[in-house]
């Protein structure tokens, strides 16, 4: 009969992995994390810094094709994008500095584990250097306080990125069912936008809904009232609430954080770093559109370019910083052929609206007709919105046809205007936009000049 071998009581068992002391094994844990925090950090932070370029170029031509809450949507997912791609570039970046500084006091503990000798600082004087030794911490006291800092720093950061993505999850699902609910009622933008803040309001009552039921049952239980049924809706409010996965990710490290921290200044300052996020995607597109958004032009002002010559408006002259410019546009400054092609673009987000009113001969604005109908209809619409002239005198725009310009990546009608009986040298063509229009908001009347410069061929 075998017998069962006599278990050393010094050798451990092969699972006394599973029976380790818990802050044995997230000591060894934890000294993994600062080589995985280096990892992910280093990994990501430069390569984040390209990605909105990328985002605002997708941003930018799909934008143009689009209005309403299909303009809504890409606008959110963009601005989202791109605020989660600067924010965690950039805390990363602080990160690696942060841990560099603690591998660089690490370095220095293996070698001076004394820190400083205060004693070989002739170059200080008795007070100074009473007064600054009285404030260092020692090299423990400053590993301690970076280590701590790299952590919290790569925390948040997990925080705010997993938040903004929530919140585009979020925004993505509740604008698309507002564009189902547009189109049930015949493609109202205003029921849409009428289902989206009810169920935005709905969504903030839900979030502060605990709050206000944790006061109501405070007060109930001071006045000696009973509290069991408001316990129990309270309990299942919350129980709804920690099925959404993204709160259950959080609601960890932002507790933590939260309740070791001054609660008051790390929500204020979670809160302003989302704000912030969601901010500079408007920022990088008010960038694209103005020529410099800190100038000091106080000759050549915006004014005066915009009767002059704006580079939009020659496709010759054309970049990548005017591709939010849908304007009209020739082919160059200096026009040499005896025909001058005159190109202006058909914007949905603002011309559908004006057509919804203009072309009545459009039903609700839909050209709906097929063949060469669709192209004759096509351009009487616009012909409606836009007026053209040549050096004073107009220009027929129904003569116009339509066109795809895959190489700007635009719709809209183009011309042919004939150069025979022009002199050489400069003509200017100005075209305006809803001429009867305001002077503000998104229908205001919208002027457009374009000089050029006529030289025939000898």
């Amino acid at each position: 009969m075998n017998e069962s071998p006599a278990v050393d009581p010094a050798t451990p068992a092969p699972d006394t992995e599973r029976g380790q002391e818990p802050s044995t094994r997230f000591g060894r844990l934890r000294e993994r994390t600062d080589e995985l925090e280096l990892f992910i950090s280093g990994l990501l932070a430069f390569a984040l810094l390209a990605v909105p370029g990328y985002l605002f170029d997708a941003w930018a031509r799909s934008s143009l094709h689009t209005e309403g809450m299909y303009f809504q949507v890409l606008w959110f997912a963009f601005s989202i994008g791109v605020g989660m791609c600067y924010v965690l570039a950039v805390a990363l970046i602080a990160h690696l500095t942060v841990r560099g500084y603690w591998i660089g006091l690490v370095g220095l503990k293996s070698h001076f584990p004394k820190g400083i000798d205060w004693n070989h600082l002739p170059q200080l004087g008795p007070v100074t250097r009473a007064f600054m030794r009285s404030r260092d911490g020692g090299l423990d006291g400053s590993i301690q306080r970076a280590d701590r800092l790299a952590t919290m720093l790569f925390s948040t950061t997990l925080m705010c990125v997993q938040t903004l993505a929530g919140t585009l999850v979020v925004a993505i699902i509740v604008l698309g069912l507002a564009m189902a609910v547009g189109a049930l009622f015949g493609g109202s933008e205003a029921a849409a936008m009428i289902f989206t803040g009810v169920v935005l309001l709905a969504l903030l009552t839900v979030g502060v809904l605990p709050l206000l039921m944790e006061r109501s049952i405070a007060r109930r239980q001071a006045r000696g009232r009973p509290t069991a049924f408001q316990q129990r809706v309270l309990h299942g409010v919350l129980g709804g609430l920690q099925r959404l996965p993204l709160l259950r990710l959080v609601q960890t490290m932002q507790m933590t954080m939260q309740s070791n921290l001054r609660s008051r200044f790390f929500m204020v300052g979670y809160l302003f770093a989302i704000i912030v996020a969601m901010m500079l995607g408007a920022l990088q597109v008010a960038g694209s559109v103005k020529f410099s958004l800190f100038n000091r032009y106080q000759v050549i002002t915006e004014d005066a370019v915009e009767h002059g010559m704006l580079s939009a408006h020659y496709e010759s002259m054309r970049s990548a910083h005017d591709q939010l410019l849908p304007y009209p546009m020739i082919p160059a400054d200096t026009i040499s052929g005896s025909q001058l092609r005159v190109f202006i673009p058909h914007r949905p987000q603002r011309d559908n609206t004006l057509a919804r009113q203009r072309c009545t001969q459009l039903s609700g604005g839909r050209n709906e007709a097929e063949g060469a109908p669709a192209a004759a209809a096509a351009v009487a619409c616009l012909a409606q919105l836009w007026t053209a002239q040549l050096d004073g005198k107009p220009v027929d725009l129904g003569s116009f046809v339509p066109m795809e310009r895959r190489d700007l990546d635009m719709r809209g009608v183009v011309g042919y205007l004939p150069m025979s009986g022009l002199a050489p040298g400069r003509h200017d063509l100005h075209l305006v936009w809803n001429a009867d229009g305001p002077k503000r908001g998104g229908a205001r009347r919208r002027e457009y000049f374009i000089p050029f410069w006529y030289a025939p061929d000898p």
